[in-house]
Parts: C-alpha cells; structure tokens; sequence
C-alpha cells in the first residue's frame, strides 16, 4: 500500500499482485494511510486498486481456520475501518481500477464518489450467493449510494454490474477507458470537490448526515457481528 500527495489530494493505492483481498495486515495498513492523510491536513482522498482489481473482498482462505472470537474481531476489525472511511471528513472518491466485488464494493460505496474502468469488470456485493447475510451497517452504508428501486437487485439478489450498467444506476459517477485513466480521473474528481469546497462546511455537514447512522451502528455492532457465524 503506498500513499501519495499531490496539490491537497492523497492517493492511496493498494496492490498485491492478485485479488487485493482483505485481511487484517490489509485493514491494518489502510488505517495507518487514513491516519497519514489526516494528519498531513489533506483536502480530499483517492482510493485505488491495480490494473484489472480493485479488490475482491476479504480474504476468505482465512476464515475456515478462526476461532470465534479470531472470526469476530476480524470482522469487526473490517467493519469499523470502512465506518471510518464512510464518516471520513474530507471528500472520498474510489477509483474502481476493476473488479469491486464484496468488502471491495463496500468500499467503493463508502467513499463519496466513484470513477470505474470500462471492460470486462463487475461491481458486486455477492453476500447473499456466497452463504453470507449482509450486516446492517453495510447495508447503511450500500443504501447511501444504491437507489431505493435498486435495492433488491443490487443487495438481495447479488446482481453484478458492469461500469456501464453501474453508471446508468447512478451507482458510480464516470467510466473511464482504462485503470491508468481512472486514477487520473479520480484525482481529478477530488481536486475540484477539494477546490470548491469549504473543508470546514463539509466535514461539519458530513458529521452531520452520516454521524448519526454511523454511531448508532457502531453502537450495535456486536449484535450485527454476531449474526454473521
């Protein structure tokens, strides 16, 4: 994971060479990242993944072997990072450089915007086909972005969608032709909400339309999590 700075904009780029799957050194990292750009008073914040993967979600070989308590705080672990991320008080854009399938999807939405590569990539919370039910504070976090008339397709039924079918949902916000031009977009995207923006009115305002959801899903994390296993 490596994190850039470039006219108030941070870009933190995640690349493992394969699925950018999701663990707890991953988890780890980009907290650190957030802590980095908080304190380097960033004014807005570009999240990207490689060429081709976004990411695939969390690493799921490691689940079989935790205990419960290890299953547990891993996903609670994971699900106060991408809280953090969704109350973040500076605006947030996704470059979606591929497939965002999953905990990566939940990613993508919880940023404020997202810009996404056209191509053979889907982006895809597939929970409910993989044996998993979507815990509440993903689903606060899915409704942000998702339309209400889309909300059985896009969270119950695990549709995926192309960058094309995802803009015409008003799921993402530009397609761009390839991964390179994404990121370059995205930044783009952050340095004009970061220019035109008041930093102040924005974190302020923010607090004020996710805090609430936010906290109160913090609240009953340990209730949601237990659902999950």
């Amino acid at each position: 994971m490596e994190t850039s700075f470039r006219d108030g904009v941070a870009t933190v780029r995640f690349d493992d060479g394969k699925a950018n799957a999701l663990d707890v050194g991953w988890f780890t990292r980009l907290d650190a990242a957030l802590d980095e750009v908080e304190a380097a008073e960033a004014r807005a914040l570009v999240l990207a993944g490689r060429d081709g993967m976004f990411s695939a979600g969390l690493n799921l070989k490691i689940l079989p072997g935790m205990s419960g308590p290890g299953f547990i705080a891993f996903f609670e672990q994971f699900s106060r990072l991408v809280l953090r991320l969704h109350g973040l008080g500076l605006p947030t854009v996704a470059a979606l450089t591929g497939h965002a399938i999953a905990g990566g999807a939940i990613l993508a939405y919880a940023c404020d915007m997202r810009c996404m590569t056209a191509g053979p990539y889907r982006l895809q919370l597939n929970e409910t086909a993989i044996g998993m039910p979507l815990p509440a504070w993903m689903l606060m976090v899915a409704q942000s972005v998702v339309p209400r008339h889309l909300e059985a397709r896009a969270l119950l039924h695990a549709e995926a969608f192309s960058a094309e079918a995802a803009l015409a949902e008003n799921l993402i916000d530009d397609i761009e032709v390839d991964p390179a031009s994404t990121v370059a977009r995205a930044e783009r995207m952050a340095r004009d909400l970061a220019e035109r923006l008041s930093p102040a009115a924005y974190a302020a305002t923010k607090a004020r339309l996710r805090g609430p959801a936010i906290r109160a899903a913090l609240d009953g994390l340990a209730a949601d999590l237990a659902t999950l296993r």
